[in-house]
C-alpha cells in the first residue's frame, strides 16, 4: 500500500511538472512562438546594474541593428544596462557557431549544439543562472535569436528575472511574407514603410510586398502615377535597401493584367484598355509599356522573384480580345499573356510570382505554365478546408505559397474572428502540402481601415508563418507580454468585445456602409433609418471602451490610439442614429402642436436643433481625428475619399440647422413653420433588414411591347431558369450588350432605379439578382413593394407575378421555397410609368449580407 501511494505520488508530481512545464512553454512571452522549448535550473537576474555583452561574429547591419534594439530594451524593459568591454558576473553571449574558439568551446561546455539542417534562420538560446547564450549557424538565425531575446526582456518587466531554459527555433516556411496593398485606398510614408519593415522583423518576417497598380512613379511613364502618393524608383530602391538591414527582402512587382483602371483612366494610356479594367493582350503596345515598367522597377530590388500578379480577369475576351478569345479559349489568351511577361522578367534573371485564381479555374495551364513559376494561391475566407485552393497545385512541380489574409475592403475594423480560422487552417495545410512560403495579405480598397489598427493579424500571421504548431489559446498573452510590454489582455479583450459587432444587421459586417449610408432625406423626401440591434451594439461598444481603459501597452503605445478611435467612431455611428430619429421626433410634435400651443412647438424646435449641433459637433471631430491618424501613417493620396464623405454628412446635418433656423425665423414672424419634410426630418424607423445591394444590369427597352413576362431577356445566356450572373458577366439582346454588375442603394429601405441608372425612357426591363443561404430547407415570408410589374425567380423558377397601380414599400406578400445552403433570387422588374422603385425584404427571419450575398441566420445575432 506504501508503494502504491509512492507511486501515486510520483505520477501526480510528475504529471504536476510536465504540464507545468507546457503551460510555461505556452506562456513565454515570443511571437512567432519557438518550436521548442525545455525548462531548466536557474533564473537570470535583470536587477543587475550592469551586465557584460560578449559578441562572437562579424556585425553585418542587421546584426548591428537587433544589438542596438537589444540594449534600448534592457534599458527600457529591465534594471540593467548592456555594455560591451566589461567584466560582470552576469553576461549575454552572443555569436555564431564556429566563429570562434572561445565561443565553440562556451557551447560545448553547455552542450549547445544546433543541427546545419535546420537552416540558415536556426537559432539557440540558454539561459542559465548567470549567462545568456545565442548561438546560431548564420548571421541571419543570430538576428532572429536577438529579437526573441528582445521579447523575452520586455515580457519580463515586472518579474526582475528570466527562467532558466533551452530554445532551439527555426521555420516551418522559408518564406514568410507580408503584402501591403498601397493601390486602392492608403498609400504608406516612406517613414511609415521602415516602421513597418522594424516591426515586421520582431515578427521574424523575411519577404515583404507592396501590391502595386499605378503607384509607381517611372521615368517613361511618370504621367499615372499620383502627384501626392506614389514611389519614385528611387525611393523603392530606399525602402529595398532598408529592409535588408532588417533580414527582410523586398519583393518587387507590378499588377499586369487586370486592375488597370486607374493607370487606364489617364488619358495617355485609355487606349491600352479592355472594358477599363484590364490591359489588353491583342496590342504590341501593351508588352512594351510593361516592359518599360519592369526595366525600370525589377533592378530596383534585391529579391531573384518579381510580381506579376495577373488576377481576376474578368475583362478579358470582353472588347478587343473577343475575337482572339472566341478562336482560341479563354485559357490559351490567358495563358499566352503569361507567358510573354514570363519572357520579358527572364530577360533581368528574375523569377516570377503570379496569383493562382485563374489557373484553378482552367487547371489545364497548370502543366503549360513554366515549372520555375511561383504560385500564390489565395482565399480570405474562414473555412473547414482549402483543398480546392491548394490541390490543384500539390504535384504539379511549382513551388507553392499559400496566401491567406486580413480582408479590409471597405471595412471600419478587421473581422479578426474570420481572419484568424482562415490563417489557422489554410496556412497548417500549405505547411502539409510541402508549400514554401506564407503570404499574409492585407488589402485596403475603399480608403476607410488603418493599418496600424491591423498589427493584431499581422502577428498572428508571423505566429503561424514561423511555427505552425503556435499555441492559439495563448496567442493574446504571448504577443501582449513579448511585444506590447502589457501585462494583462484587456487591449485584446477590447478588440475580440468590438469583433462582436460583425455579427450584427445594423454594422452591416463592420463595413463602412454603416459609416455612410445616407440618414438625411431630401428635401420633400421621407428616409427610414435601421435602428436593429442598435442597443445591443452600443453596449458591445462601451464594453470594448471598458476594456481598452484599463489596457496599458508599454511597447507600441500608439496601437491604443487607433483601436480608441474605432471605438469612437462606432459610438458616434450608434448615437447619431438615436439623434436623428428623436430629432425628428421632435420636429413632428412642434408640427403637430402648432396650432394648439405654438410655445410647446417652439421649444421643441430649439431641442432639435440642439441634437442637430451635436451630431455636426461630433462628425467634426471623428473626421479630424481620422485626418491625424490617417496621416501619421499615409501620404494625403486617397484621403478626401473618405474626408468628403464625411464633409457631405456635415454638410446634410448643418443643412438641416439652417432649414431649422429658418423655421424659427418663421415662428418668430408669426408665419406657420416649415413642414418636416421641407426641414429634412421626415426619418422614422425602418421596419426591418431590406436587400439594398443586387447584381444587376442596365434597363433593357421594351419599346412598344409591354407584356415583358412572355420576353426571356436572358436567353443568350441560358435563360432565366439558369440566370447565375457573375460581376462583369455579359451577354446580348437584340444585338445590345449588356453587364451585370454590383449596385448598392443609396437608401436603406428602397432601390431607387431611376437613381441608380437614370433611365429616361417609358418602359423598361430590370433584372436584379441576389444569392440567398440558409442552413435547412424552409418556407421564408417576403415583402416587396414595386412600381408596375414584378417577377420573382427562386433557383430559376417562377414562384411569383404581379402588378402593382404605384409603389407602395412592402405591399406584397410572398413565400420563398428556399433549400438548404445557396438559392439563387431573381427579380424581373418592369418598368411603365415614370416612377421606377422597389423593396424587398425577409420581415421574420435575421438576415445578414456580404454585397449580394445574403444568409438567413438563426442565432442571437
Amino acid at each position: 500500500m506504501i508503494i502504491k501511494s509512492f507511486i501515486l505520488s510520483i505520477s501526480v508530481f510528475l504529471f504536476f511538472v510536465v504540464n507545468l512545464n507546457i503551460a510555461q512553454q505556452e506562456h513565454l512571452p515570443i511571437v512567432p512562438q519557438p518550436q521548442k522549448i525545455e525548462y531548466t535550473d536557474g533564473e537570470f537576474n535583470l536587477q543587475k546594474e550592469t551586465i557584460e555583452l560578449k559578441l562572437y561574429c562579424e556585425q553585418n547591419k542587421p546584426i548591428k541593428n537587433a544589438i542596438e534594439e537589444l540594449k534600448e530594451t534592457f534599458e527600457k524593459f529591465s534594471s540593467s544596462k548592456l555594455k560591451q568591454e566589461i567584466v560582470c558576473d552576469q553576461a549575454i553571449h552572443i555569436g555564431l557557431i564556429n566563429h570562434s574558439s572561445i565561443f565553440n568551446s562556451l557551447l560545448k561546455k553547455h552542450n549547445i549544439i544546433l543541427n546545419d539542417s535546420l537552416g540558415v534562420e536556426a537559432y539557440k538560446i540558454l539561459v542559465t543562472a548567470n549567462n545568456i547564450y545565442i548561438a546560431a549557424n548564420d548571421s541571419k538565425g543570430l538576428f532572429y535569436g536577438i529579437q526573441s531575446l528582445k521579447q523575452l526582456i520586455r515580457g519580463s518587466f515586472n518579474k526582475h528575472s528570466l527562467p532558466g531554459l533551452v530554445i532551439t527555433d527555426f521555420p516551418s516556411f522559408k518564406y514568410r511574407a507580408i503584402s501591403d496593398d498601397i493601390s486602392r485606398g492608403p498609400i504608406p510614408t516612406m517613414d511609415y514603410v521602415k516602421y513597418q519593415i522594424r516591426r515586421l522583423s520582431e515578427m521574424k518576417i523575411n519577404t515583404f510586398i507592396h501590391y502595386v497598380e499605378h503607384v509607381v512613379k517611372t521615368e517613361s511613364h511618370p504621367e499615372f502615377a499620383p502627384i501626392d502618393g506614389s514611389f519614385t524608383i528611387k525611393e523603392w530602391k530606399e525602402i529595398a535597401d532598408y529592409a535588408l538591414e532588417y533580414n527582410i527582402t523586398v519583393i518587387g512587382g507590378f499588377q499586369s493584367f487586370g486592375h488597370f483602371q486607374k493607370i487606364l483612366e489617364t488619358e495617355k494610356y485609355a487606349h491600352l484598355g479592355e472594358s477599363g479594367s484590364l490591359i489588353s493582350p491583342v496590342k504590341p503596345e501593351s508588352y512594351e509599356f510593361l516592359e518599360n515598367i519592369y526595366s525600370e522597377m525589377i533592378p530596383a530590388f534585391h529579391s531573384d522573384i518579381f510580381n506579376i500578379n495577373c488576377d481576376e480577369t474578368f475583362d478579358l475576351g470582353k472588347e478587343d480580345s473577343k475575337q482572339l478569345v472566341d478562336s482560341l479559349g479563354y485559357a490559351e489568351v490567358y495563358y499566352r499573356h503569361i507567358t510573354k511577361l514570363y519572357n520579358i522578367v527572364k530577360k533581368f534573371n528574375k523569377r516570377i510570382i503570379m496569383w493562382g485564381d485563374i489557373l484553378i479555374q482552367y487547371p489545364e495551364l497548370i502543366n503549360k505554365i513554366p515549372s520555375d513559376v511561383i504560385i500564390g494561391t489565395w482565399n480570405y475566407d474562414a473555412r473547414e478546408t482549402f483543398s480546392q485552393f491548394i490541390d490543384p497545385f500539390k504535384d504539379s512541380g511549382h513551388e507553392l505559397w499559400v496566401v491567406p489574409g486580413v480582408l479590409n475592403s471597405r471595412r471600419i475594423y478587421p473581422d479578426y474572428d474570420k481572419a484568424f480560422k482562415n490563417i489557422k487552417v489554410f496556412v497548417e495545410e500549405g505547411f502539409e502540402a510541402g508549400a514554401t512560403g506564407v503570404l499574409n495579405c492585407f488589402w485596403d480598397d475603399g480608403s476607410t481601415g488603418l493599418f496600424s489598427n491591423d498589427w493584431y493579424g499581422a502577428a498572428y500571421g508571423a505566429d503561424k508563418s514561423w511555427n505552425t504548431r503556435s499555441n492559439d489559446a495563448n496567442f493574446d498573452i504571448r504577443y501582449g507580454n513579448g511585444s506590447l510590454a502589457t501585462e494583462d489582455i484587456h487591449f485584446f479583450n477590447s478588440i475580440r468585445k468590438l469583433n462582436e459587432l460583425r455579427h450584427y444587421e445594423l454594422t452591416d459586417g463592420m463595413t463602412d456602409k454603416f459609416l455612410f449610408v445616407n440618414l438625411i432625406p431630401e428635401a420633400g423626401q421621407e428616409l427610414k433609418i435601421s435602428l436593429a440591434d442598435l442597443d445591443k451594439c452600443l453596449n458591445i461598444v462601451n464594453q470594448a471602451e471598458s476594456d481598452l481603459q484599463k489596457a496599458n501597452l508599454l511597447n507600441y503605445g500608439e496601437d491604443i490610439e487607433y483601436l480608441s478611435f474605432i471605438i469612437s467612431l462606432y459610438k458616434v455611428l450608434i448615437t447619431e442614429r438615436f439623434d436623428l430619429l428623436e430629432a425628428a421626433d421632435l420636429y413632428r410634435k412642434a408640427e403637430e402642436e402648432f396650432s394648439n400651443n405654438p410655445l410647446l412647438a417652439k421649444d421643441n424646435i430649439i431641442k432639435a436643433l440642439e441634437l442637430v449641433n451635436k451630431l455636426i459637433s461630433n462628425q467634426i471631430q471623428i473626421k479630424n481625428e481620422f485626418e491625424i491618424l490617417w496621416l501619421r501613417e499615409n501620404h494625403t493620396y486617397a484621403l478626401d475619399w473618405i474626408t468628403d464623405k464625411y464633409v457631405n454628412k456635415i454638410n446634410d446635418f448643418s443643412d438641416v440647422k439652417t432649414l431649422l433656423h429658418k423655421s424659427l425665423k418663421e415662428y418668430y414672424s408669426g408665419n406657420q413653420i416649415l413642414s418636416i419634410s421641407e426641414v429634412r426630418l421626415n426619418i422614422s424607423k425602418l421596419p426591418g433588414k431590406y436587400f439594398t445591394e443586387w447584381m444587376m444590369i442596365n434597363p433593357i427597352s421594351c419599346g412598344s411591347n409591354k407584356n415583358t413576362s412572355d420576353i426571356d431577356y436572358l436567353a443568350d445566356m441560358g435563360g432565366e431558369k439558369n440566370a447565375n450572373p457573375k460581376v462583369t458577366q455579359e451577354f446580348y439582346y437584340d444585338d445590345q450588350k449588356y453587364r451585370w454588375r454590383r449596385v448598392v442603394s443609396d437608401r436603406q429601405d428602397v432601390v431607387d432605379l431611376n437613381n441608380v441608372f437614370s433611365y429616361k425612357e417609358e418602359c423598361g426591363v430590370m433584372y436584379a439578382f441576389a444569392n440567398i443561404s440558409i442552413d435547412e430547407d424552409e418556407e421564408v415570408k417576403a415583402l416587396t413593394g414595386f412600381s408596375d410589374d414584378i417577377e420573382i425567380f427562386i433557383n430559376g423558377k417562377r414562384i411569383y407575378k404581379s402588378s402593382s397601380d404605384g409603389f407602395t414599400p412592402d405591399e406584397k406578400e410572398t413565400l420563398l421555397p428556399l433549400h438548404k445552403g445557396k438559392n439563387n433570387l431573381l427579380l424581373k422588374i418592369t418598368k411603365l410609368k415614370e416612377n421606377w422603385a422597389f423593396t424587398f425584404r425577409l420581415p421574420d427571419s435575421n438576415v445578414r449580407n456580404s454585397k449580394n450575398r445574403y444568409r438567413i441566420v438563426k442565432n442571437d445575432y
